[in-house]
């Protein structure tokens, strides 16, 4: 009869909890989304989501996809997954209502992903019940993917899948069909947000080790039926490509056919990237600063390299499109039709950003050579620090909102850090738990390494994973700080107030 009450009892509590976790996002939607982004009605927005959505649009009305005419690599500058996720909404409701009926659908999915967690944990944890309920409540109260739900972009629905993933592989059947359907699932990761290719290779070592048992020859064919199922779906964008431009792409080209990220800029942020994993005061320079950037004297191994630095700097400002098209966007005069702008024609026509780029490569390599504790070093654990102790703002956020945000990022530092000892806990319990914490640690090691400047929405999905082992962790905690908590309680009900060490009181 007991555990027929517990069932009863969990399953009512998984209902309560997923109908908070919806209610807290209708509320953030409806009410809070125009206060925190600062916008009554155009919220739905940020700027990579025309992206998206222009990529479907061109398709839609002209058969080809593309985000921006005028670039050529914007017609593989974003992959499918999203975009067409918009466009089935944008046919079924129209384009005037596509952006809200987007959110609407994004805080529907997300609220159903806190079953998902529950779920998870379920078969991570089966005799411990209480760890479900506290995954799923963690889920349905975390704010950091609360306030993506109204944005069209990708940062949503790609956590969804990975959390679809993880079910997947606590769930994994050792059939042709279950495997080629992971390897489908695999494909849509990556079709909605490139560096979740990182899963295949993860979810290959995962089938491998856990098959080994059944013998090598029925493990390596289970693998290759889920490569198998990701080719399927994921070949036909690189074939597109090369048909359409004559050129192999496998996923998309460096700048992603944005007019404002183009080789002199990203070769920029990869030098400035080798001493500072913050690029924003010396891209403002780069837009708005004085004729001569004041870099710091100690980023140039000799003075040539600083008279170089400032050369290029000139060049970017008066013939690179990229910054360009950025100092455009700073001054509120954003450039809405390319392909008739007539000033960024004439920059186009002259523009020196392949020069200017290779020159911006010439410093990052003679600042690795000359510095390499510095640059292999230095930066990465500025990044460390950044991934998991993030804790200042913008500069603009003071008062109560600064304090709020601090408040909030040293909660998700709190919950990785809960994760972090619960993942390495129960490693050898759980085979899945091995394979969340590889991916999770091949991203930190990209953020750290090759990307180095860190942007925090590119560890949503990172964070949401970590979500589960923390969950076991507290379970397990939580009879103790109980334990602590009712003789202090029984002891106030029965009108005696425990004493306090003068030593707290320091």
């Amino acid at each position: 009869m007991a555990p027929i009450l517990m069932r009863y009892t969990n399953s009512r509590l998984i209902i309560v909890i997923v109908v908070l976790g919806l209610l807290l996002r209708v509320v953030f939607l409806v009410v809070g989304a125009p206060a925190f982004y600062h916008s009554p009605t155009d919220f739905y927005f940020n700027g990579d989501s025309n992206s998206y959505t222009l990529a479907f649009e061109n398709w839609w009305r002209t058969g080809h996809y593309t985000f921006n005419f005028s670039e050529p690599d914007a017609a593989v500058g974003r992959l499918p997954g999203y975009p067409f996720f918009y466009g089935l909404i944008r046919v079924l409701v129209g384009p005037n209502l596509a952006p809200a009926a987007v959110a609407w659908v994004q805080v529907l999915l997300d609220s159903g992903t806190i079953l998902l967690v529950y779920g998870c944990l379920r078969r991570l944890v089966p005799a411990r019940p209480v760890a479900a309920l506290l995954g799923a409540l963690l889920y349905a109260t975390y704010p950091f993917i609360i306030i993506w739900t109204p944005i069209v972009g990708t940062e949503c629905l790609s956590t969804d899948l990975a959390l679809l993933w993880v079910y997947g592989l606590l769930n994994w059947r050792s059939t042709a069909r279950f495997a080629v359907a992971m390897g489908l699932l695999l494909a849509l990761n990556l079709f909605v947000r490139e560096y979740m290719a990182v899963l295949l290779p993860v979810t290959l070592l995962f089938v491998l080790l856990r098959e080994s048992n059944a013998g090598w020859r029925p493990a390596l064919r289970l693998s290759a039926l889920v490569g198998f199922g990701f080719a399927l779906l994921y070949l036909g964008w690189p074939v597109r490509n090369y048909l359409s431009l004559h050129r192999v792409v496998l996923l998309k080209p460096r700048t992603a056919g944005y007019a404002n990220f183009t080789p002199e800029v990203a070769e920029y942020n990869a030098w400035v990237h080798g001493w500072t994993n913050n690029e924003n005061p010396w891209r403002d320079s780069i837009l708005f600063g004085s004729p001569r950037i004041h870099f710091p004297a100690d980023v140039f191994p000799t003075s040539a390299d600083a008279e170089l630095a400032h050369q290029l700097v000139s060049q970017a400002r008066t013939c690179g499109s990229g910054y360009f098209v950025q100092r455009r966007s700073a001054n509120r005069q954003p450039i809405t039709n390319f392909a008739t702008d007539t000033a960024y024609q004439r920059i186009r026509a002259r523009n020196c950003n392949e020069a200017t780029g290779a020159g911006f490569r010439t410093l990052r390599a003679n600042f690795q050579q000359a510095f390499p504790v510095r640059y292999w070093l230095v930066v990465p654990l500025k990044n460390m620090g950044k991934t998991l102790f993030k804790s200042d703002t913008n500069a603009s956020q003071t008062g109560a909102r600064g304090w709020l945000q601090r408040g909030l990022f040293a909660y998700r530092s709190l919950l990785l850090l809960l994760g972090w000892v619960g993942l390495l806990l129960y490693l050898r319990r759980q085979p899945v738990l091995l394979a969340v914490g590889t991916f999770v640690g091949i991203i930190y090691a990209y953020m750290w390494f090759i990307m180095r400047g860190v942007e925090m929405r590119y560890l949503l999905q990172t964070d949401v994973l970590m979500l589960l082992p923390a969950a076991m962790l507290l379970s397990r905690l939580l009879p103790y700080v109980v334990r602590q908590f009712r003789p202090a309680v029984s002891s106030v009900k029965a009108g005696v107030v425990p004493a306090t060490p003068l030593s707290t009181l320091r």
